[in-house]
This record gives structure tokens, C-alpha cells and sequence, in this order.
């Protein structure tokens, strides 16, 4: 209903527009003058056929599998049965009421009549079509300004943030967390993305309290989208194996870990990528990530960085584990969380 009531100004623009062309035509062309009352009908007729189609494109585009066979059913029938109700409409139903079109009974030339009406038939798609252009332009245009009012919002607010805790920190000096504050990106679903991180990153500031596995998994696919729109598509190699049933709870921001150590002290790119690699069943998850070893400075150990992540591992009560190891400027870092051996 919503729907019909916000058309109604549009097809009464199109009505007007057509009305408009259809006597400016009659006014130029045509030796003998049209009566006012068939200007009208013919603009309704163009309203209405182009509205039916419309709608038909909308049932098409938002609807189910069904639905859209259903709308082509239909536009076919609307179609195959065009002449013969326009026919039956000119020449039959409407000389009933004393408006007549056309001083014969039947047209003289069915050949030229089915192609003005394939001609008119057509003007009526094209409105069709324009009108759903319209509409989604709109609606892509609000979608996208809306987008980009929420992401300024989220971004005013983490400039705001005491960045405490050595995650953000770690994410916001590099050239990625840069990326994200500043950069504006035009890509829709990176643009959510980025919104979506950054909601998250305010999550994880604090302890807070761990999460279900399944919401884990979609923020970390979501930073590894966002990690390889920034440093290339092969810059993150990434496996992930699920087994079985899995109603865990882990600690927010546990899966990122690795990758964030990555960020600050490792090196980036399609020819030195990040591997990382989750399995996880209903016993436990182990997480395995692998990146070329190139801090900022040669002071810093591989040991570096993990004083928040083994807090937040603290928090639950199954036994988890965290092992490093450098060898060759290749870093590992495996973290082990065993829900079946309880502390």
C-alpha cells in the first residue's frame, strides 16, 4: 500500500507529461482535431500499461523465485494480449458509450494498426523502465548519503576514543587504520565494512564479555575483506574448515589478534601474504597465522604485543593456549582454545 501511494505522484507527472505530448501531437499532425475527452484516454491508457509494467519490474527485481516467474508470466499475458484488447477497446467497448476513435467499425489495416500499437506499447515500457530507474536511483542516492552520514559519525566518535588498549593502536598507526579514518571508499559493501569494523573496534575496547563464535567469524571476514581491498586481493591467503555444530562463546576480538600483530610488525603485500587459517569443531578452535617477520625497529621481540590477548583469554573457563614462534623472518602464531578441558 505504502508503495502504490508513494507512485501516485510520479504516474500523475507521467499522466500530465503524456497528456501534454499526445495534444501537442494532435495539434501539428493531425487534419482533423481530437476530441479533448480521447486526449485523456489515450494519456490514462499510457499510465496505466506503463504502471502494470512498472509494478511487473518490481515483482521481478524484489521478489522470490516464484514471484519473478510470475512476473514474467504476466508480462508475457499483458503482452500476447495487447491487440486484441486494444481492438476490442476502440473499436468495440468504447463506440458503446459514443466515443469512437475511428469512423469505421474495424480497422481497415490491421497491419498498421498492430504497429502503432506496438509503437505505443513500447513508449509505455520505456516509461515503465524510466520510472524503475528513478525509483531505485532515489532510493541508491538516500542509501548512499545515509552510508556516508554514519560512517562520519563513527569516525568522530573514535577520534574522540582514548586509544588504550595496544589493538587499536596497533590498527590505527599504520596505513590501513589510516585508510579507514580518512579514505572514503566508493565501493558500497567496503564502505559498510569499514562501518562495520569500526563498531566493532568500540565493541572490543573494553573487556566486555565473549561472544558467540558464529558473530566472531563474520567480523573477522569482514576485517579480511577490508585488509585485502587495502593491501590487494592475494594479500591474505585465508582457509577456514567448520565442523559439526558450534554454540561457543569466545573472548571479542580473540581471532583478530594475529592479524593485528601482523599490521604492526610484519610485512603486507601479494608477494609477502598473510596466511591464516582456522578449524574449528565442536571440541575446540585452532587458529594458525603466518606472515614475513619486518618490524619497525630491530629492538622489538616476537614476544611483543600479547599482553591484551591473553587477558581477554582469561575470561573463559576453558583452557586455551598461545604459542609463537620465529624462524627464518616467517612469524607463527597458533592460538589454541579447547572447550572440552574446562579450568
Amino acid at each position: 500500500m505504502r508503495r502504490l501511494v508513494g507512485s501516485i505522484p510520479q504516474y500523475f507527472f507521467i499522466f500530465v507529461f503524456m497528456l501534454f505530448m499526445i495534444w501537442c501531437a494532435n495539434q501539428l499532425w493531425r487534419s482533423v482535431v481530437i476530441p479533448p475527452l480521447q486526449i485523456l484516454i489515450a494519456a490514462g491508457l499510457y499510465t496505466l500499461y506503463s504502471y502494470i509494467i512498472f509494478r511487473l519490474i518490481l515483482l521481478f527485481w524484489d521478489g522470490t523465485g516464484f514471484q519473478k516467474l510470475l512476473s514474467v508470466g504476466l508480462y508475457l499475458l499483458l503482452t500476447l494480449t495487447l491487440f486484441f484488447f486494444m481492438r476490442s477497446l476502440i473499436y468495440v467497448l468504447l463506440p458503446l458509450i459514443g466515443i469512437h476513435f475511428s469512423r469505421r467499425t474495424q480497422p481497415v489495416e490491421l497491419p498498421l494498426f498492430h504497429f502503432h500499437m506496438a509503437v505505443r506499447y513500447l513508449v509505455a515500457n520505456l516509461l515503465a523502465g524510466l520510472s524503475f530507474w528513478w525509483r531505485y536511483a532515489g532510493l541508491t542516492k538516500r542509501h548512499n548519503n545515509q552510508l556516508n552520514r554514519d560512517l562520519e559519525i563513527f569516525r568522530a566518535r573514535l577520534l574522540d576514543m582514548q586509544y588504550t588498549s595496544h589493538f587499536l593502536r596497533s590498527v590505527f598507526v599504520t596505513s590501513f587504520g589510516k585508510m579507514m579514518i580518512a579514505g572514503t571508499p566508493k565501493n558500497q559493501r567496503i564502505k559498510r565494512d569499514v562501518m562495520q569494523f569500526l563498531a566493532y573496534l568500540m565493541r572490543i575496547e573494553g573487556m566486555g564479555q565473549p561472544q558467540p563464535l558464529d558473530l566472531e567469524l563474520d567480523e573477522l571476514h569482514c576485517f579480511i575483506r577490508l585488509l585485502r581491498f587495502h593491501y590487494g586481493e592475494n594479500a591474505v591467503c585465508y582457509q577456514e574448515r567448520i565442523a559439526g555444530q558450534h554454540d561457543w562463546t569466545i573472548p571479542a576480538g580473540v581471532l583478530f589478534f594475529p592479524l593485528e600483530n601482523c599490521l604492526k610488525h610484519g610485512k603486507i603485500n601479494p608477494d609477502n601474504p598473510v596466511e591464516l587459517q582456522l578449524t574449528a569443531d565442536g571440541s575446540g578452535i585452532n587458529l594458525c597465522c603466518k606472515n614475513c617477520w619486518s618490524p619497525r625497529h630491530a629492538g622489538i621481540s616476537s614476544e611483543t604485543g600479547f599482553t591484551l590477548l591473553e587477558a581477554k583469554l582469561r575470561q573463559v573457563d576453558y583452557k586455551s593456549s598461545v604459542e609463537k614462534l620465529l624462524r627464518d623472518d616467517i612469524f607463527t602464531v597458533q592460538i589454541k582454545l579447547d572447550f572440552d578441558k574446562r579450568i
